[in-house]
């Protein structure tokens, strides 16, 4: 690390953190700042998994207002508690660009995969919900252990996980199919956003205007079209 990116690092408050494995030149367009939030647009566009999961939560409560119930109750806290994660993961780790916020961050995008992998998987296969929910945990407490010891290949799995799941989501689903298909085509569009921001592209660094940001927002959108679909399918 040179002498100006020890003085960056030195001056936060997160300095005595190990840093992200994006740290100081892998880290998106947005500029990295010094403070406390060290990028103000990408951590702030992340609290739209919030919005989404209070939007869900509140449906979820009240089934006779929407006329159904996407979930039983267990489901419907486990799908808003991952949407939760993905949003607070996201912004912690903006925020203070440290390893952990790292490990959390990608720890949530595999929650919502894994989730919509047992969803399905789990009925179809017989697997009773206590099963179901135990290997949910294991599964991604697996995931949790390979990024840390191997995190280069954190986004190869996900982007596998994913890809699995909407495929499996889209074999599985019938009345859904339409939100399904936003959700998937708001990814792919969140996806080539990302790449065009990460490889720098299109990069205005000191712009509260980031692709990541939009990738963020993209996302949690999808994640309500996602649950749109789920809806239907009741």
């Amino acid at each position: 690390m040179s002498l100006s990116e020890t003085a960056l690092q030195a001056a936060t408050p997160w300095a005595a953190w190990p840093p992200a494995t994006c740290f100081p030149y892998d880290c998106f367009c947005e500029a990295i700042g010094g403070g406390l939030v060290r990028q103000p647009a990408n951590t702030a566009s992340s609290f739209g998994f919030l919005v989404v999961a209070l939007w869900v939560a509140t449906r979820s409560a009240r089934p006779e207002a929407t006329g159904r119930s996407a979930f039983d109750r267990a489901e419907t806290w486990l799908f808003v508690g991952s949407l939760v994660w993905v949003g607070l993961g996201s912004a912690f780790y903006h925020a203070s660009l440290t390893f952990v916020g790292q490990v959390i961050d990608v720890s949530g995008m595999y929650l919502v995969a894994t989730f919509i992998l047992l969803h399905r998987l789990g009925p179809r296969w017989g697997i009773a919900p206590l099963w179901s929910a135990l290997g949910f945990v294991l599964a991604n407490a697996l995931l949790m252990t390979v990024q840390v010891r191997a995190p280069s290949l954190r986004r190869v799995v996900f982007g596998v996980l994913l890809v699995t799941a909407l495929i499996v989501e889209w074999r599985s689903s019938q009345a859904g199919r339409r939100w399904l298909s936003a959700a998937a085509l708001l990814m792919a569009v969140a996806f080539l956003i990302w790449v065009v921001d990460w490889q720098r592209m299109v990069c205005a660094p000191q712009s509260l205007i980031q692709g990541h940001a939009i990738w963020h927002l993209l996302g949690a959108l999808a994640a309500a079209c996602l649950f749109k679909s789920y809806e239907k399918e009741t």
